[in-house]
């Protein structure tokens, strides 16, 4: 039986109907619109012991963790205009502390919502395949040609002597790369982005980035790195651009103790 909401996100009062017709966080489960101090916070009654530690706990499920996440990231997509999403899993005792949670954070979280209209949220990845990066490399900077060259035409004493600096300077090589593409990377994010935020690395990622970016900024952003993305083609080094999403990244900061 219900007797928690689960919030999914924050907008503006008057800006959505009382009940969406959207799938809600669990099957069955309506979304509700409540307004709060000049603000909307869409929920759905839910069981709290499936989203708390417990015997009815259901968070450790894979599968039903997997499909709770859709099914979260599916009300906010479908939400028309300016939203500000909560991560998944905030879960309120009931409509009193979600009203009073909306009523403490009122000035921060319209603020949010203010910075974040007629913008989406897209995600830059710069990846790195470590074995053609070398090869690369290896070919590319002269001075690892020659030491390679060197390396290969030597005794074997003094070829594993080497190979051993080749090591050295190409993991050196690779790494000031790696760091000149991040810091470029950062510089044209920065100058198009209306807030930037580091992102968490993931597989073969070396650094990543969230940007808020107006309608207007996409367009010459996008541009701009399939340009970028040409020039790394073939060196070992990629991007990857994904969005629009709803500003996750930007709203996970405004809204921390959600």
């Amino acid at each position: 039986m219900p007797d928690a909401l689960y919030a999914y996100a924050v907008a503006p009062a008057g800006s959505l109907p009382d009940r969406l017709q959207v799938t809600g966080i669990l099957p069955g489960a309506e979304v509700l619109a409540l307004e709060e101090a000049g603000l909307t916070a869409l929920a759905s009654p839910v069981p709290r012991e499936a989203f708390e530690a417990g015997p009815g706990c259901r968070t450790e499920d894979a599968d039903w963790l997997a499909a709770r996440a859709a099914a979260h990231h599916g009300v906010v997509a479908a939400l028309p205009g300016t939203v500000l999403p909560l991560a998944f899993g905030a879960v309120f005792s009931g409509e009193a502390p979600l009203r009073d949670w909306l009523r403490q954070r009122a000035p921060r979280l319209s603020s949010a919502l203010a910075a974040v209209s007629g913008c989406t949220e897209w995600s830059v990845t710069l990846e790195e395949d470590a074995a053609q990066h070398g090869a690369w490399l290896r070919h590319a900077d002269p001075a690892l040609a020659q030491l390679a060259g060197k390396a290969e035409q030597a005794s074997p004493g003094t070829a594993f002597l080497l190979a051993r600096r080749l090591d050295k300077a190409l993991a050196a090589s690779r790494q000031a790369r790696l760091q000149d593409t991040a810091q470029a990377l950062g510089r044209l994010l920065q100058a198009e982005a209306r807030h930037l935020a580091p992102s968490r690395p993931r597989n073969a990622a070396v650094a990543g980035w969230s940007a808020l970016l107006a309608e207007a900024a996409q367009h010459r952003l996008r541009t701009a790195l399939e340009l970028e993305a040409i020039m790394l083609s073939g060196t070992g080094l990629s991007l990857t651009l994904s969005g629009p999403w709803p500003p996750y990244a930007f709203a996970r900061e405004a809204a921390s103790d959600a």
